[in-house]
């Protein structure tokens, strides 16, 4: 059982997603990646993915983390539809767990927004 067991759906309506002008200020961050790599530390339904695919090239690549397993889930039925030539992996594992399983993984924005982290 967790904290957010059964409100991954109202996370995935309610919650915003990242205003125009962050989108912006992110994507610039990734000007000249020919294949970037996008890392969401407490990724819950995907708001910061969803709002970044408008700006990412066919070719991006993105890693979402959240423990909740329900969250992520709910966040890749969301961004599948969506996601093109894309990829989105979903990692149900605390941030501090993430481990890529790709030698010389790097990545080219990490992101961690509107995460709720309990003690």
């Amino acid at each position: 059982m967790s904290l957010f067991d059964s409100v991954d759906h109202y996370y995935a309506r309610y919650r915003p997603r990242l205003p125009d002008q962050v989108v912006r200020l992110l994507a610039r961050e990734l000007a000249g990646a020919e294949t970037p790599r996008l890392l969401d530390l407490g990724a819950g339904t995907g708001q910061v993915a969803l709002s970044m695919l408008a700006v990412l090239p066919p070719t991006a690549r993105m890693d979402l983390v959240d423990q909740d397993e329900g969250m992520v889930r709910t966040a890749l039925d969301e961004l599948r539809p969506r996601l093109g030539g894309r990829t989105a992996t979903v990692h149900a594992v605390p941030a501090e767990k993430f481990a890529p399983t790709q030698p010389h993984y790097r990545v080219d924005l990490l992101t961690c927004c509107r995460a709720f982290h309990p003690v």
